[in-house]
């Protein structure tokens, strides 16, 4: 069951959400998170006979690693997800799934920590009426917002640093309707 593609292929996964590297660490960190444990859990549920919710479990990992470019993994999960969709799956199949789970949750990790750090605000160059102006009409036409731009104009906010990070993240998660009301609550 040897694959010659790639854990990552992160060129795929960032152009897949329009150049934005912090959304996509965001998101593959929520996929390691999610799914490091899952082997476990499709073990004891194919234990039981749950072969309903194993296949609705590898099935979304089959989605979420073909958006994020986990090839390999995506490729796997393929093979598995119709193989338990005919109630007809192989152990060594389980075993490849599971090992490719974990090293793709692995080079995740591995690369996210080399990830450079936080961002940090700056000193706002913008004012209050400006920044929120400028963010409010981004956020209403769901405009793609650089990191030092949105650094920028969340600076002049002068929210909390707790708040600014909460706007950031609501931004970076294309929660726009959120960051809206949390730009017009200042």
């Amino acid at each position: 069951m040897s694959s010659n593609l790639p854990l990552l292929n992160y060129d795929f996964a960032l152009n897949q959400l329009g150049g934005n590297e912090s959304l996509l660490s965001k998101m593959l960190g929520k996929f390691s998170n999610e799914f490091e444990s899952v082997s476990s859990e499709l073990a004891e549920l194919l234990a039981s006979g749950d072969i309903k919710s194993a296949k609705m479990r590898v099935h979304t990992i089959k989605g979420i690693s073909g958006n994020l470019g986990l090839q390999a993994l995506y490729e796997c999960a393929t093979k598995f997800d119709a193989q338990l969709r005919e109630d007809n799956y192989q152990e060594d199949m389980f075993q490849h799934f599971s090992a490719l789970v974990e090293q793709t949750c692995a080079q995740i990790q591995e690369r996210e920590q080399i990830k450079a750090p936080a961002k940090t605000l700056v000193s706002p160059t913008l004012s209050l009426e400006t920044s929120k102006l400028e963010l409010t009409r981004k956020l209403e036409r769901n405009e793609f917002i650089d990191d030092d731009t949105l650094i920028n104009l969340v600076s002049g906010l002068s929210m909390s640093e707790e708040k600014s990070k909460e706007l950031i993240d609501l931004i970076e998660e294309l929660q726009y309707q959120d960051a809206l009301n949390l730009v017009s609550a200042q």
